[in-house]
C-alpha cells in the first residue's frame, strides 16, 4: 500500500490502499503540497475506517490483510521462523474476519502442532504469540474492539542437550534416510545450523586455488546477523562435489521423484529425521551435531575466540562453554598435551632487553 502521492498534473494528494484483493482509491482535497503529514494522517484515518468496516457493514478485514499491515508496520523481521509460522497460521485463519477468530480457531491450531507437526509447548507458544501480536495490532488501530484472549500453554521441561558419542553417530549413519547422509556428515564436521546447511546453493560457492570450496553467507541469512565465512576442509570438499550438480541450485537436496519434495532442496526434512530417530532407538536431535562439532573443537585444544569464529557467534560470545561438553577424561588429556609442548619463550633474552 503506498497511502499518499502528490499528483503534479492536479496538484492535489492521492491514496491508495488493497484490502481483499480489491484496490481503493481516493483524492484529499483541500490539502497543498506542503500539508504532507496532514495529508497522510488523514489518508491513515480513511484507510482504518475501511478495514474496521465502518465503510461498510461488519468489519471486512481478514487475519492475512492485518498481518501484512503488521509486517509493514514492523520493518525489518529479525526472527527468520516468523515467516514459516505465519504460513501455519494462515492454514487456519488465513481468510477469516477479524472478528470472527475465537477460541475454537485457537484450539484448532494448537491441535494441528500438538499432533501433526508434534511441536513442543514452547514451539506453540511462538504461534500463538505471533497470533497475538496481529490481533493486538488491530485492537490498537480500532480495526476490532477486542478478541478472545489467547492462552498459551505452559512450558515443557527442557530437552537435554548434549554432543553424539561415536556409538550413537556409528548407529545414526546406519539407519539414516539416504539424501540426509551427506548432510548429516557435514553438520558434524562444520557445525552448520540446519537452515544454513538447507540453503546452501551454488551461489555461496567460491573455488579455491587448492581446490577446496570457499563458502560465504550474508548477514541476513545467519541467525546472528553477521556475515559468515567458512573455509572447507578437503571431506567436506568431496561432501559437496558428490552433491552439486549443473541443473539444480541447491546442494544439497531430495530427490523429488522417489520422495514426493515439494521444492528443489532439502525443504522441510522434519518426517525423514523423525523416521530416523526412532529406528536409532535412542533420542537426539539435529542441533546435537553442532553441540558434537564444538565438543571435537574443545577437545582439540581450540581456543574459545577461535571457536567463536568457528561456530559463527560474536567474537565476545560466552557461547562456547555452553555447546562444549568436556568430560573429566577430555580434560586431563588436553592438560597433559599443552603440558608436553613445553615453554618455548626464553624469558632470560626477555629480561635482558627490559
Amino acid at each position: 500500500m503506498k497511502l499518499i502521492k502528490w499528483r503534479k498534473d492536479r496538484s492535489v494528494w492521492e491514496t491508495e490502499w488493497r484490502i481483499n484483493g480489491k484496490r481503493k482509491r481516493s483524492t484529499l482535497k483541500g490539502f497543498t503540497k506542503s500539508q504532507q503529514s496532514e495529508a497522510r494522517a488523514f489518508a491513515l484515518h480513511l484507510y482504518l475506517k475501511d478495514l474496521k468496516g465502518d465503510l461498510h457493514e461488519e468489519c471486512q478485514t481478514t487475519f492475512k490483510d492485518m498481518s501484512e499491515v503488521y509486517f509493514r508496520n514492523r520493518g525489518e523481521i529479525r526472527d527468520n521462523g516468523k515467516n514459516y509460522r505465519m504460513d501455519i497460521l494462515y492454514q487456519f485463519v488465513g481468510e477469516v474476519k477479524l472478528n470472527e477468530i475465537g477460541f475454537a480457531h485457537y484450539e484448532a491450531i494448537k491441535k494441528y502442532l500438538k499432533i501433526e507437526r508434534k511441536c513442543k509447548n514452547q514451539s506453540i507458544n511462538r504461534y500463538l504469540a505471533d497470533l497475538g501480536a496481529v490481533m493486538n495490532l488491530a485492537k490498537r488501530q480500532q480495526v476490532i474492539k477486542d478478541f478472545p484472549p489467547i492462552l498459551k500453554l505452559e512450558n515443557e521441561q527442557e530437552r537435554l542437550k548434549r554432543n553424539l558419542t561415536l556409538k550413537e553417530i556409528e548407529i545414526i549413519r546406519s539407519v539414516i534416510t539416504p539424501y540426509l547422509r551427506d548432510p548429516f556428515e557435514f553438520a558434524l564436521s562444520s557445525g552448520w545450523r540446519k537452515a544454513n546447511l538447507v540453503g546452501l546453493t551454488r551461489k555461496h560457492l567460491t573455488r579455491k586455488i587448492d581446490g577446496t570450496w570457499q563458502v560465504n553467507f550474508t548477514a541476513m541469512e545467519m541467525k546472528g546477523k553477521v556475515a559468515f565465512e567458512h573455509h572447507c576442509s578437503k571431506l567436506e570438499t568431496e561432501n559437496i562435489n558428490r552433491n552439486i550438480s549443473l541443473e539444480h541450485e541447491y546442494i544439497f537436496r531430495r530427490d523429488i521423484k522417489l520422495n514426493g519434495a515439494k521444492d528443489k532442496g532439502l525443504g522441510d526434512f522434519k518426517k525423514a529425521f523423525q523416521s530416523t530417530r526412532e529406528k536409532c532407538g535412542f533420542y537426539w536431535t539435529w542441533h546435537w551435531t553442532r553441540h558434537t562439532c564444538s565438543t571435537v573443537l574443545g577437545q582439540e585444544g581450540v581456543s574459545d575466540r577461535q571457536m567463536n569464529s568457528l561456530m559463527a557467534w560474536s567474537p565476545k560470545s560466552r557461547m562456547a562453554g555452553n555447546y562444549t561438553h568436556m568430560r573429566n577424561e577430555n580434560l586431563i588429556d588436553l592438560r597433559q598435551s599443552i603440558e608436553n609442548r613445553g615453554h618455548h619463550m626464553d624469558t632470560k633474552k626477555q629480561n635482558r632487553r627490559i
